[in-house]
Parts: C-alpha cells; structure tokens; sequence
C-alpha cells in the first residue's frame, strides 16, 4: 500500500482520538483514495475491513473518501470482465460493508462506488447488498443510486429484475421504482422493468391511498410530532408518485380505478401524477383534472411538463403559462420541498420584475422577486402567520432572515451575492487566519470603530476580487447589527427583528452583490 493510503488508514485507526485540525486535513485528502488505482484500492478496503468498529468521525472521512473515489470510477471505463484487480476490489468492499453500522454513512459511499465501477460483478455485489442490508438513512440510498441516474444510466439496466424485490421494503421501494421510471423514459430498457409486477402496484397504491385518506382524515390518531408526521406523510407520497408513474408507463387499464382514488387526494403532487397517468391511459377526466391543476402554483412545472408531453398545452389557461405564471411556480415549489417549509405558502405576491445581468449567466435574466406567507392555526392560539421575499428566475431561493423591509435593489443584491460562485471569492472566520491576516483584522476593526461603531466583533474575513472586507457585529447609535467594512466604505445592517434579523450570510451577501449587480448592470 502506498504512503498516502497508509495515511487515510492511520487516520481510521485514530477514530474517536481525531481532533477537529485531523478531520479538517483529513476531508482534504479526498483525492488520495481518488487517485488510487483499483489495485491499490482493493488493498486499501481490506485493509479497512479489518479494523475493528469505526468510530463515528472516521466512519464520515470513510464516506467522503469513498464518495470521492465514486465521482473518480464512473467517469472511467467499466472494468474489463474477470479483471483480477477489479475482482479483488469488488470482494473487499463487500467484506468492508459487512462490517460497517447499519447507520453508517460509509454505507452508501461505497454502494455508490460500486455503481460508480458499472461492471457487472461490481453491479451484482451492489444489488446483493442493497437488497439484502440496505442504508438505513435515506440520503444514504440516494448517493448510492445517483451513479445510475448519471454515468452509469446504460449499464444500470442489468439491475433488474433482481433490484425489484426492493418494492416490499418501503425504505427503498420509491428510489428503486423511479429508477426503473427513468430507465423506462430514456428508452434504455425495451418495456418497463416492473411490468411483471402490475397486480403488486395496483395493490400497494392501494394500500398508499387507504393510509394517505386517513392521515388526511384524522391526523391526531396517529400521534408523534408535526415533523414526524410530516416525514410520514412526505414518504407516502413520494412512493404514490413514483408508483402512479410506473402504472401509467406500463400501460395497464385495470390500474384506473386506483388512480382515480389517488386522485381523490388532496395532496396536489399525487393528484398531478394520478391525472396525468389517468390522461396516458386514455381517460378524459384525467387530462381535465390535470389542466385545472395549472391554477395551483406547487403543481404548475409539473403539470405544463405533462400538458406539453400529452398534447394538452392549448387548453391550458394563458395565464398560468407566462414567465411570471412559472417563476411563481418554481418558488412555490422550492418552498415546498421537505428541506425547506415541506408545504407550498399560503399566498404569493409579486413585489418586483426586471430583466438585469446576473453573476454566473452570460446573458441578461429574468429576475422575480414574490412576496410568500405562511399561514397556521396553533391549538390553543389561534392563528399564525409569516412573510418573506423569495427570488425566481436566475435561481429559486429564500432566506431565513426576513427580507421584507429591505429595498428591492438589496434583496436582489442579497440573493446575487449568495448565489456567486467564484474562485476570488472567498471568506473565512477569523479564527482560522495567520498573524499577518488577523492584523489586517485589527485594522479593519480600528477602523470602524472610528467611524463611530461600539463593541466590534470581529467574525470574518472577506476576499473579493482581491479587496478584503471585515465581516463584525457591532454596535450603532445604540442600534445591534452587522457591520461590513472594507478600505473605502462601512456598510452597516441593523437588527430589525429579535427571530429573524440579517444575519453574517445575509449582510456580506448584500455587500457582495450590490458590487456585483453594480458591475455586471452599469
């Protein structure tokens, strides 16, 4: 083995005695496993299989090493069939795997490699190995599949049938199903992989329905937090949609009286797939119940994809078709993700249009700025509401701060400054900066407390296209906020509100783009 991989397996073997600097070097030496040839590789992952239990700090540089070494395999050849060295790699990854946590996040990073290879003894063990002990954290399964979406999307037909005996465990059923959903539409498979399996869907949509109607129904009956149920329901409904897809993509006429039950829900995700796959097997109350769901912003991408695909586009409304009709969409649909709010906004409100440059695009871009609230009744407190402003357009996104009072050239400047990518900006907490940096810190702060601020803090060092800026909270007239200096001015963001007031991100983000849309938009 050589130096720099005996170096990763000395920091394995250091587990629970890994100080933060270790980790942080650590991550940095993702390319080392990267670069290893498959020989070297395979000596690397028995070597790690004989380790006694990970800790849980090695177990994650485990998972970004792997990871590293995936997004390096699947943009190489698939190894020849019978290759010893490829042979040798694909037994030590499936003796690692047997003895890492069921929870470990290593889990899913070396599935992900295996897809990542393509080959079939290397796509086998993956299948063995899914099916048999899969990741039991979700994000887990889906790094695992991503390969097969991706570079490996040819070969990952091979997979099935076996990866179909996923479907009776409801962790996996909904990624495995829309994979064979995607293979199926690119044209990579000649019939639906789980065509076979007709009766089972029609049963287990069934099933989805029957317990969806009684979360709708009676939620309280089925206990734990709002959270809990929220990732309950998420996951049903994320499993309804892949499987009225799949029905529809089989062709299958007895699964319609299914997909009208799942119509029937008020969930507008499911209902946009049941209409859909209720229109693809011919029945017109489909293609009528997915042409008014373009009034619902949440479904409207979706539903203008399938209107398009279906021949339906001139019966949609006009309205629900203009530029700002789907930058309203896109948002909605944003908001509504689990990682955000889980559930499209009560209402949206156009505050601001304009067509400008935008860093990372060479061509002027539609830009929409919406005003979003939230409504809710709290038992025993009535109801509750928020606002923000969200953008569209060059991206969708919202801050957790409250934007709501800020100018729209600022809030543009907001989500431009956090949005830019590039390699002369950056920024660091000033911990982390040498003696000659944290002097220029001194500086900066010298400097603003001059201009009048109190209790400076200094937090981070901007670098900007070569100009450095102080990052600080301080102190103004009495007033808490941000403070943003650099060698020409001192911008100043006060607290406005005790929950959701501009934080570090959001006062340098406004600071970055103003000199950015000021630039690109003269």
């Amino acid at each position: 083995m050589n130096e720099r991989l005996s170096a990763l397996l000395d920091d394995l073997k250091r587990g629970p005695d890994l100080a933060p600097a270790d980790l942080h070097r650590g991550s940095r030496r993702t390319a080392w496993l990267a670069e290893a040839d498959l020989s070297e590789l395979a000596d690397f992952l028995t070597a790690a299989a004989a380790l006694p239990a990970l800790a849980a700090p090695a177990d994650r540089l485990l998972a970004a090493w792997l990871l590293g070494a995936a997004q390096t395999r699947r943009r190489l050849p698939p190894p020849a069939a019978g290759e010893p060295d490829a042979v040798r790699a694909v037994g030590a990854a499936e003796a690692l795997y047997a003895r890492l946590a069921a929870d470990s996040p290593a889990r899913g990073a070396l599935l992900a490699w295996l897809a990542a290879c393509g080959d079939r003894a290397s796509l086998a063990a993956f299948a063995r190995l899914l099916t048999s002990s899969p990741p039991t954290e979700e994000q887990a399964v889906m790094q695992a599949l991503a390969p097969l979406f991706q570079q490996r999307r040819a070969e990952a037909a091979a997979l099935f049938p076996d990866l179909l005996a996923c479907l009776a465990q409801p962790e996996l059923a909904a990624p495995v199903l829309d994979l064979a959903n995607f293979l199926t539409r690119e044209g990579l498979t000649p019939r639906h992989p789980a065509s076979e399996h007709t009766a089972q869907l029609i049963a287990l949509l069934g099933q989805l329905v029957q317990s969806l109607t009684g979360l709708e129904q009676q939620p309280h009956q089925y206990g734990g937090s709002a959270q809990e149920l929220s990732r309950v329901v998420g996951r049903g409904i994320a499993l309804a949609v892949v499987v009225c897809d799949a029905l529809a993509q089989i062709g299958d006429r007895s699964a319609v009286g299914k997909l009208y039950q799942a119509l029937e829900l008020g969930h507008r995700r499911l209902r946009t797939e049941a209409a859909a796959a209720l229109a693809r097997l011919g029945e017109q109350a489909g293609a009528d119940a997915l042409v008014a769901l373009a009034a619902e912003p949440v479904a409207r991408l979706r539903v203008l994809a399938y209107a398009r695909e279906l021949g339906l586009l001139d019966r949609i409304d006009p309205q629900y078709t203009t530029p700002v009709a789907r930058a309203e969409a896109e948002l909605c649909a944003w908001l509504a993700e689990p990682t955000q709010y889980g559930l499209p906004p009560t209402s949206l409100e156009l505050v601001d249009q304009r067509r400008q440059h935008w860093p990372g695009f060479t061509e002027e871009v539609d830009c929409f700025l919406f005003r979003f609230q939230y409504r809710f009744a709290l038992e025993g407190q009535g109801e509750r509401s928020f606002s923000n402003v969200g953008i569209a357009g060059p991206v969708a996104h919202a801050f957790v701060a409250d934007l709501g009072d800020l100018a729209p050239d600022d809030i543009y400047a907001a989500f431009a400054g956090w949005h830019a990518e590039h390699a002369e900006i950056q920024e660091f907490d000033v911990e982390r900066l040498s003696t000659s940096e944290r002097l220029e810190v001194e500086r900066f702060k010298r400097r603003l407390i001059d201009a009048g601020f109190d209790q400076v803090e200094p937090q981070r060092m901007g670098y900007f296209f070569g100009e450095k800026a102080l990052v600080a909270r301080a102190v103004r007239q009495g007033v808490r906020g941000v403070a943003v200096a650099d060698t020409r001015e001192a911008a100043f963001f006060p607290e406005r509100h005790s929950r959701r007031s501009l934080g570090l991100v959001e006062a340098y983000s406004i600071y970055k783009g103003r000199k950015l849309l000021r630039a690109f938009n003269p």
